[in-house]
Formats: structure tokens, C-alpha cells, sequence
């Protein structure tokens, strides 16, 4: 994308727009409008730039490159790109359902030998296809991955094969880009990695992704040999860079080295994520941040509304045979009171939309907890909560979207501070809410500056909040 000065200038020469009259009608004079198209400044706001575009009859997608020239402009590129990657991310999040890739598995006389080359990519997958698809049908199996999440066949076998599988531990270990100067392609590589690994926690197995800093260029280049493995019980897979030559061995002293060594790598590396899987120690984690935040979004589209729940809705509506009911009882009532006596001084901000609001009432699912803990509410309490969250509107900490971000049917909830977060999303195959704390810093940062740098523009203010709100009570009391 060109800097707005360079393609302000191009619009110009191309369209042989009279530098003057341009001037006048954005209310420039002459030599601010040439210090604009010089790049010595910038236009003072999106409005102006919207109307340079009107005056020089600019198209849909014209007028679109502009501001978005300007955008970067006020900015600068890596945040443009970064905060862009990162709501791309909201938008396009969901948990695939069963998406084996079609191709016929090789069979196990292919490998009787101790070794065998591969030698095109087709050969790799319909081996990887093999050797993965076997090692999950096994009781107590294990996968050692060190590999890159954007290899998309591996992600898809694993994440189609999982929904079948229960007793299999995943190791994965995947290289995180430390290098800011590389190509346009590779920008926001790590985010990319997480969003391809996500679905793998969503399955029954225990995969496990662990992570570690190079410059990702140089690892995969072409002179690294051999730098990708897949390792199960039974077989090790060798695979270039190129992913278009490798081996696969099932020699037991060659199956113990390559254990060996990559047990070596995990013990450098550190774990990117966290996963909390049972409801009691969801709240307890919860719980803990809560004591140590003093900053920080919760950032979902169906609104927040643990806090304004009340011990009677808790007795109520938590399913009367769930196991350890009387103990999980008494942390939500610690979690309420947590939440609640946090101080007016903390810098946390509650964000959601009004569809979510709506979609709530619609369902009476509190998003924040698993369907099977409990009953929907009724229509009375919902209408309550939402009385709630309407008076909440009225102060700084709560802001309401405009415009959902993301899928309403498949919630990504958030919560990023400056020193602790937290993903949590629901499996697209049973009930279960994963919570993945998020350990890797570069993660963390990307995720709290895009919920900080917001536009207000894309909020309705205060008082439109609590309107919008009172409408939809209105609506759903009649």
C-alpha cells in the first residue's frame, strides 16, 4: 500500500485534478494543500479525506485505499497491520467441525522396511495421513510435533481426527517470529500461529503447544535440513523445508534418538498457552486473576454478566445433580464476590454488542459457562440482568459496540491486560469451555493494544447505550 502523500499525488496526475480547486473545496488554502500532497502533513481528519475522494470521483475501492492510507498515516504501518490482523482474527474465528482432508492413506506394508524416502508432498501427506490417523486409534498414544501451525493438511488431520480420540498427548513445538523486518507475508506470523493451532485444544486429546523465538525466515530455509518432524510410537517422519522431500522410519534405535532429541528441544522452550478445561478450575483461574489486575478488557460479544448474578439465581438455575455442586456453589459465590469488590479505581473496561445483548435474551445462556452447569434462565431474570447492564452503560468501565465483532455463534471471549489474559471459546463438538491463559508476551501485547487503541467511533456513547438497551427491555417485556 503506498503512503497517502504518494497516492493523493497518483489520483491527481492520473485524473488531472486542478491542485487549486481541490484546495478550495476541502476549505485549504493553496500551500497547506501542497504540503498535504508533499507528505509534510496530514489531513486533519477522515472527513477531509472523504471529501478529496468526492471532488476527484473516486471509486468504491479507490476511496477505500485512501483511508486506508490515512489510517496508516495517523498510525504508523506495524500498528495498522497489526490491529487489523487482530480484528480479522475476531472475525474469522470459529472451531471447524470434521474437515479431513480428501486423500487415500497409505497402508502398513508401505513402511515395512526400516527406512523410506518421500519424495513429492503428495507422498508426505498420504504418510503423515497414515502414521497420525493409526497413533490416534491407540490407548495411550503420543504425537511429538515440531513442525510450523501453517502446514494446513497436519492442522487438518489432527483437528478432524481428534473428535474420535480421548487418551493421545500431543507435544507441538513451533517456532515464533522475533525478526520485524520480515516480508509483508510473514507480518503477524504469530498471531497466525495461534489462530491455526486454537481447534487443536477445542479436542478430547491433550495437546500441548510449546514455543520458542529464531527469525522465522532463516528456519525455514531452504538450507536448514530436514528441520520439520513428526513423531508417534511407532514411526518418525523426517520432512524438508519445502515440505517436497523427507523419510519415514520405524527402526526402534532411530524412533529412541529422535525421541531423545526432541524431548532435548521441549526442555529449551516454553509453553504458549494454558489450557483450564473443568468448570471448577475455570473459576478458581478467574478467580486468581481477578486478585491481580488492576487493568485490563474483557472484550466479548455477548456482555459480561457473572457480576450482576445473584446467589438465589445461582441455586436456581446450576443443575441440582452436577457433581461437586455444593463446592462449585460456593466458588461462583467467591467469583461474584471477587467481581464485585473490585475498586472503582481499577482501570477495567467491559465491552460487548447489542446483538450479543439480544442473543442472550433470545436464549438465556450466560456465555461465560458450560450449557450442562445449568438451566437457561427465564425471561424475568434475564430482563433483571440486562436492567443491570443497561445502569452500567452509565459509567466509563462499559462500552457497547455498534457492530458485533466477529460471529455471534461462535463467541471468542477475551480478557487482555498488561501482565495476565486469557482466551476462552467453546467446543464446537460437546459442551465443554476451554480457558487458554495466555503465556507468550508478544501475544499478550498484540491483544491488549488492539482493545486500547478501539476508535470511539465505533461505540455508541453513554447515554445511547443505556437507550439502546431500555429499547430492547421494552421489547422483550411486551
Amino acid at each position: 500500500m503506498p503512503d497517502f502523500a504518494t497516492l493523493l499525488s497518483e489520483h491527481i496526475h492520473n485524473k488531472n485534478i486542478k491542485t487549486y480547486a481541490l484546495a478550495q473545496y476541502c476549505n485549504l488554502d493553496r500551500s497547506n494543500m501542497y504540503k498535504i500532497i508533499k507528505g509534510q502533513r496530514k489531513p486533519s481528519s477522515l472527513e477531509m479525506v472523504e471529501k478529496m475522494c468526492k471532488f476527484m470521483h473516486l471509486s468504491p475501492s479507490e476511496q477505500a485505499d485512501m483511508e486506508e492510507s490515512y489510517h496508516i498515516a495517523l498510525i504508523g504501518r506495524e500498528n495498522y497491520y497489526r490491529r487489523k490482523a487482530v480484528q480479522q482474527f475476531f472475525e474469522e474465528f470459529r472451531i471447524p467441525t470434521l474437515q479431513l482432508p480428501a486423500t487415500s492413506p497409505s497402508n502398513a506394508s508401505d513402511y515395512a522396511d526400516n527406512a523410506t524416502l518421500l519424495h513429492s508432498h503428495l507422498e508426505i501427506n498420504r504418510s503423515l495421513l497414515y502414521i497420525i490417523a493409526s497413533e490416534l486409534k491407540k490407548s495411550g498414544g503420543k504425537i511429538s510435533l515440531l513442525i510450523q501451525p501453517d502446514y494446513t493438511f497436519l492442522m487438518n488431520i489432527l483437528t478432524a481426527g481428534g473428535y474420535a480420540s480421548s487418551s493421545v498427548d500431543i507435544d507441538h513445538i513451533i517456532c515464533l517470529n522475533n525478526n520485524q523486518n520480515v516480508s509483508f507475508a510473514r507480518q503477524n506470523y504469530n498471531l497466525n500461529c495461534l489462530r491455526n493451532i486454537l481447534p487443536l485444544y477445542s479436542n478430547h486429546y491433550q495437546y500441548n503447544c510449546y514455543y520458542y523465538y529464531d527469525d522465522i525466515d532463516a528456519v525455514t530455509s531452504a538450507f536448514a535440513l530436514f528441520p520439520y518432524a513428526v513423531i508417534t510410537t511407532e514411526y518418525a517422519c523426517l520432512i524438508s523445508s519445502d515440505m517436497q522431500s523427507g523419510f519415514i522410519t520405524k527402526d526402534p534405535e532411530s524412533l529412541k534418538l529422535f525421541s531423545y532429541l526432541f524431548s532435548q528441544y521441549l526442555a529449551q522452550t516454553t509453553p504458549l498457552l494454558r489450557p483450564v478445561t473443568d468448570l471448577g478450575g475455570q473459576i478458581q483461574y478467574v478467580e486468581n486473576t481477578m486478585q491481580n489486575i488492576t487493568e485490563g478488557y474483557f472484550f466479548q460479544m455477548l456482555p459480561c454478566l457473572t457480576r450482576f448474578l445473584t446467589r438465589d439465581m445461582l441455586e436456581t438455575y446450576i443443575v441440582k445433580d452436577l457433581p461437586h455442586r455444593s463446592e462449585l456453589l460456593d466458588r461462583l459465590q467467591n467469583y461474584l464476590h471477587e467481581l464485585q469488590s473490585i475498586p472503582a479505581s481499577a482501570d477495567l473496561t467491559f465491552i460487548c454488542s447489542i446483538e450479543g445483548i439480544r442473543k442472550f435474551l433470545n436464549t438465556g445462556r450466560v456465555g461465560e459457562y458450560p450449557a450442562y452447569a445449568y438451566t437457561p434462565l427465564n425471561l424475568s431474570d434475564r430482563l433483571f440482568l440486562i436492567r443491570q447492564l443497561a445502569n452500567s452503560m452509565l459509567n466509563e468501565h462499559n462500552r457497547l459496540l455498534k457492530r458485533a465483532i466477529g460471529m455471534i455463534d461462535h463467541e471468542f471471549y477475551l480478557f487482555a491486560g498488561r501482565q495476565y489474559g486469557y482466551f476462552m471459546f467453546q467446543t464446537s463438538n460437546t459442551d465443554r469451555m476451554i480457558y487458554l491463559n495466555i503465556e507468550e508476551p508478544g501475544l499478550l501485547f498484540t491483544f491488549f493494544d488492539f482493545c486500547d487503541t478501539l476508535d470511539d467511533e465505533i461505540f455508541f456513547t453513554s447515554e445511547e447505550a443505556y437507550r439502546k438497551i431500555h429499547d430492547l427491555i421494552q421489547e422483550y417485556s411486551k
